[in-house]
């Protein structure tokens, strides 16, 4: 399970301002949506629902919603829930940290060969391209949808930081490519003149 940050009171408190949802409708939500910036534990959601009901944050009731064939419970923001979210969001964000493994892998890349770095970097390419695009394809989702209580501008933004940090890393990995590749000659030629 992924460590706690704490923040996940907030995670579900911003999506149950937007509209009433399910568990299983705030894990899709999260797979979607966040899950290019922020990492969720699924084993946390309902957990962190049932403690925003017992704190009075949300209430619960049954959704007429039925997924393999039981009843949903639907939560929904109460008040003091939509002021602990605006308490929250008035607050200076933390700072950000970053874990790129590739990065590890790369600046311990004299301890390997070049064409083992070569393929990391290439699956990771080929990994932001997939992400590029369903980021992309998330932007024309939410565009083309319709009867939406919020607005999905704010939605969007979260997406487009996505391509830009995708874009920048796969342009970084061709770049490093690059990079490797020719030292890789000019390490062949010292050895060898």
């Amino acid at each position: 399970m992924r460590e706690n940050t704490g923040k996940s009171k907030y995670v579900m408190l911003g999506m149950l301002a937007r509209m009433p949802l399910t568990g299983y409708m705030i894990k899709k939500w999260l797979e979607n949506e966040y899950s290019h910036f922020w990492q969720e534990s699924y084993g946390q959601i309902y957990p962190t629902l049932k403690k925003l009901v017992e704190e009075g944050l949300a209430v619960s009731s049954e959704s007429s919603e039925r997924r393999n064939g039981r009843g949903q419970i639907l939560y929904t923001i109460t008040d003091a829930g939509k002021k602990e979210l605006s308490d929250w969001l008035s607050k200076e964000p933390e700072i950000e940290k970053l874990r790129y493994e590739i990065l590890l892998k790369i600046s311990f890349g004299d301890n390997t060969t070049k064409d083992v770095l070569l393929g990391h970097l290439d699956e990771f390419i080929q990994r932001n391209e997939k992400l590029i695009k369903d980021m992309n394809g998330y932007i024309e989702e939410i565009e083309g949808a319709s009867g939406l209580d919020f607005d999905c501008s704010y939605s969007k933004l979260t997406a487009l930081c996505g391509i830009h940090i995708y874009t920048a890393m796969k342009a970084w990995a061709i770049e490093a490519k690059d990079i490797i590749a020719a030292k890789g000659e000019k390490d062949h030629e010292t050895k060898n003149p």
